[in-house]
């Protein structure tokens, strides 16, 4: 520039606003969050340490039922104790991948090329730029997994209706009056009344949340009922997109340790470490956390390849196709499923035959008494 003015001030916005920045923001992902970090938390991995691939199979006995049951002494009448077998699926795969070219950073300021570690994975170093770019896609592959999983889910049979469709929960208005057939008490006695053990976990969002918000700043209502005792009685995971995976203002009541994410996680073992062809492959942690301070250590198989010489391409987005310059390409990929109690756990003579420990609720807000 003229006279030797330099054009600008080129400052970094995430060293200006701090967590505010908007590139590395999380989005509400409560259900990943409680497969992932919740109560019963236990994520079912299909590959051993080795980096061998299995199958994964669960045997499991069905209880015995008042049916099977004799009314006076008898030797010669049994039962066959059999086992049955569940296996574990693997089906779905999210992808996000990226090139960053050498010309561009060295185009950048001196910082963009410094080496830094990546918390949370093994990656010895990545240059600062890379670092960014992958936390500024955390969100949108979070995202994919999430609803992914959101729309594997299989809704159990509640057994006080008697099928598995979303069952009305009001949370009532009513200061007054509350009955103990909605709400909250409702919720909680169809839980046990399912033989559903452990604090409930619920995800969701929509009315349901915003009664969760408000009783951190509400008092004993006029009918003596306490709402932030009752919100004591349940783990809440907030998810903004559980409204369009599943219905409007509906939530997911879960017991814990009856759902699982099922992973596998392909670069372990033999598999990881630097290969020949200038790639080295392992498994990050992202240290992802959502808006609402629900962590998210989902782990995802990378790669990070160094392409020396222009290559073609394709714009995972667009379709398009093009020559891309030496520089570095960064991969990362889950393959996932999701694990429920499966739907024959109880025999079909059982009360509890079809229920799996997923139930759920469409929540309303109406007022029986008020005009």
């Amino acid at each position: 520039m003229a006279n030797g003015l330099a054009p600008y001030l080129l400052n970094d916005l995430k060293t200006l606003v701090g967590q505010a920045y908007p590139a590395h923001g999380v989005d509400l992902k409560g259900f990943l969050g409680l497969l992932t970090s919740g109560p019963g938390a236990n994520p079912i991995q299909t590959n051993q340490l080795s980096g061998h691939k299995r199958e994964v199979r669960f045997w499991y006995r069905n209880r015995n039922t008042k049916p099977q049951t004799d009314t006076s002494a008898s030797c010669d009448q049994v039962l066959t104790p059999a086992r049955k077998e569940y296996t574990v699926s693997v089906s779905n795969t999210r992808q996000i991948a990226w090139h960053l070219p050498d010309e561009l950073v060295a185009s950048y300021m001196d910082e963009a090329s410094q080496r830094v570690s990546i918390p949370a994975g093994p990656i010895g170093g990545a240059s600062a730029e890379l670092f960014d770019i992958i936390m500024s896609g955390a969100n949108g592959i979070l995202k994919g997994v999430n609803d992914d999983l959101m729309g594997l889910i299989t809704w159990g049979k509640n057994k006080v209706t008697g099928n598995n469709s979303a069952t009305t929960l009001n949370m009532s208005r009513d200061a007054a009056i509350q009955k103990l057939t909605t709400g909250m008490p409702q919720l909680l006695s169809e839980y046990k009344k399912n033989n559903l053990s452990g604090m409930p976990n619920i995800v969701g969002a929509g009315l349901f949340y915003s009664w969760y918000l408000a009783n951190a700043y509400r008092g004993q209502d006029q009918s003596g009922f306490q709402p932030a005792t009752a919100a004591g009685m349940f783990n809440f995971f907030a998810d903004q997109d559980f409204a369009d995976a599943v219905g409007a203002d509906n939530i997911g009541v879960f017991e814990p340790g009856a759902i699982q994410l099922v992973e596998y996680l392909e670069y372990t073992g033999f598999k990881a470490g630097v290969k020949p062809g200038a790639s080295e492959f392992g498994v990050i942690a992202l240290p992802a956390m959502a808006s609402d301070g629900t962590m998210l250590p989902v782990k995802f198989d990378w790669q990070l390849k160094y392409i020396d010489c222009p290559t073609t391409l394709t714009d995972a987005y667009s379709g398009s196709s093009s020559t891309y310059q030496k520089g570095w390409s960064f991969i990362m990929k889950k393959d996932f499923g999701l694990f429920q109690l499966p739907s024959d756990s109880y025999r079909q003579e059982d009360p509890n035959y079809a229920v799996n420990g997923a139930l759920r609720y469409n929540v309303t807000n109406t007022c029986d008494t008020c005009s």
